[in-house]
């Protein structure tokens, strides 16, 4: 199954039977005082005891300095940190496992104390990760998440402009009679704020057709089949046509939509309703003009990318000519955590990077602590991009699971604020709309080098890589230079899809780690692991360091 965790995204699979076994509830807003702190309450409603693992913690500037983090009385962090955030991980905890442990059924209280006072609660975003598998996040309430943005009732998401879409929806490159399949929970579709999914930009109906994989057949293209409200969410990241102060708030604001419910109202879905759901899309995409495929989740891989049978139909997807868009999963910022399908090296797979509530200013823009890393087990670069995944703003009806759940971050109006590599899924979904809407003949190849190749990495104060490739791919995703970009043949060199697929061949990627435990890519110096902060323009991603380059192929023995 594929439930929903308690951030909002789908994340993980497992099989169908195994119960859940860590899960955390929080307070939903922050306490200060005394002091210069913040004390956040936690309960652990698991049958078992859950033990801190890791925290991601971002704050305003006026509080200068981190200084110390506590549970209860127990001192577990006390190492000055300066600057907006912090992620720590079990070597910067102090004292043993019990000073971390939360016993099954207990209430505790967090306390996070900083150097000078800041008493507004919505200037804080913490995400604490539980050992036991769960975790749980306090981001700002939506209307206070887009500074600038005076006018609550522009409802913005900014992500347009944070990619270079709105420039080509200037030029009439909007996606029009491009087909997005979202294989997700539904899409809301009836009323009031839904007509920004149903409707493209010139008020027709732009939904083609729904299925449902999870009954085996197609449904209504009215009404609401989106009962988690996740679906919905993605759907308008990439489509939305509602436009205000001269942007629109989907990346492809004219695209045809497909939606194909594979996950129920709990974000439940199995192997077969997902792969139900890419044979159905493969099916019907000469029909639909289906040229695109939006995969907003993520599981744990279990095997080599070519033996799980998931991605055996997403690379079938592939082969059949269709651009497959997937997360990289919201288990980071440690290596070697991206899930299935994203670990597939043929598609697209995209990590995500947040604004620390400053849409409008970069210069402060950070990979997400969450967002899954690579490089896969076979050696391949993941994410190949990241783009905006921080609090951003989509339509979700105020009935749905996730809404009810968690009211804080809708808006009660059709908006609900989510933060997840779901998010920033859709927005290279959208892009790669874009793109083949300005040139339909590109393979999914070759879209796929378009994406890279005008990415923008994030470089340090020195002009270095400030992450590494294996957090960042290729950068920041740049819909207008993907658009007009004339780089080619520069994804997956090396790879044939048609051979993996018909088990003649298998392929591994350029990726190793050293004796002190780095991860690299053969053959280049300099492409380690890092911290930092800033992303930058003017530095391309080299054709050099491709994720196909020094492809390894792995013949099976006869």
């Amino acid at each position: 199954m594929l439930p929903g965790p308690a951030a909002g995204d789908v994340q993980e699979a497992d099989d169908e039977d195994q119960e859940t076994v860590c899960s955390v509830a929080a307070s939903s807003s922050l306490k200060f005082g005394p002091g210069e702190k913040i004390e956040w309450e936690i309960t652990n409603n698991s049958a078992v005891d859950i033990h801190l693992d890791s925290a991601m913690i971002l704050w305003p500037a006026a509080n200068v300095r981190l200084l110390e983090i506590k549970r209860e009385k127990d001192r577990i962090f006390d190492t000055e940190i300066n600057g907006v955030s912090a992620t720590l991980h079990a070597v910067d905890w102090l004292g043993d496992d019990e000073n971390r442990e939360i016993e099954a059924g207990d209430r505790t209280k967090m306390s996070f104390k900083f150097k000078k006072r800041l008493k507004d609660q919505q200037a804080y975003q913490i995400r604490l990760v539980f050992r036991e598998g769960c975790s749980i996040d306090f981001p700002p309430p939506p209307e206070v998440l887009f500074s600038g943005d005076s006018d609550r009732q522009a409802q913005r998401s900014f992500i347009t402009t944070q990619v270079g879409a709105d420039q080509l929806h200037d030029a009439g490159i909007d996606g029009s009679d491009i087909g997005v399949a979202v294989i997700d929970t539904g899409i809301w579709a009836d009323k009031g704020r839904a007509k920004y999914l149903r409707e493209g930009l010139y008020g027709s109906e732009r939904i083609l057709a729904q299925y449902d994989a999870q009954a085996g057949k197609e449904t209504s293209i009215r009404g609401n089949s989106d009962k988690n409200g996740h679906g919905s969410h993605v759907s308008s990241i990439i489509a939305s046509s509602r436009y205000k102060r001269g942007e629109f708030n989907g990346i492809a604001p004219n695209v045809d939509l497909i939606a194909v419910r594979a996950f129920d109202a709990d974000g439940r879905g199995s192997y077969a309703d997902v792969i139900r759901a890419l044979d159905w899309v493969v099916s019907h995409r000469e029909q639909y003009n289906i040229r695109v495929v939006n995969q907003s989740f993520s599981a744990e891989p279990q095997s080599y990318y070519w033996d799980d049978p998931l991605n055996q139909a997403v690379m079938a997807t592939w082969q059949a000519g269709i651009v497959v868009v997937a997360s990289s999963g919201n288990k980071g910022p440690n290596p070697m955590t991206v899930g299935v399908p994203g670990n597939v090296p043929y598609i697209i797979t995209v990590g995500a990077m947040i604004d620390n509530m400053t849409p409008n200013d970069p210069a402060d823009d950070i990979l997400a602590s969450f967002s899954s890393a690579g490089p896969t087990v076979e050696g391949f670069v993941k994410p190949e991009v990241v783009a905006p995944g921080g609090h951003v703003r989509g339509l979700m009806n105020k009935a749905s699971r996730l809404a009810m759940e968690h009211p804080l971050f809708h808006d009660g109006d059709g908006y609900y604020s989510m933060s997840g590599t779901s998010q920033s899924t859709a927005v290279v979904s959208g892009v790669a709309a874009l793109i083949l809407q300005a040139d339909p003949s590109l393979s999914p190849d070759e879209v796929k080098c378009r994406i890279m190749s005008s990415s923008r990495p994030a470089l340090d104060g020195s002009g270095h890589l400030a992450y590494s490739v294996f957090q960042q791919g290729a950068g920041m995703v740049n819909a207008y230079n993907a658009v007009y970009g004339s780089v080619a043949s520069c994804a997956n060199v090396g790879l044939d899809v048609d051979a993996d697929l018909d088990g003649t061949a298998h392929f591994g990627g350029s990726a190793n780690r050293d004796e002190n435990g780095n991860y690299y890519i053969m053959g280049l110096d300099g492409y380690l692991w890092s911290d930092g902060y800033l992303w930058s323009d003017g530095y391309l991603w080299s054709d050099s360091l491709s994720e196909t380059a020094s492809v390894n192929t792995w013949v099976p023995q006869q």
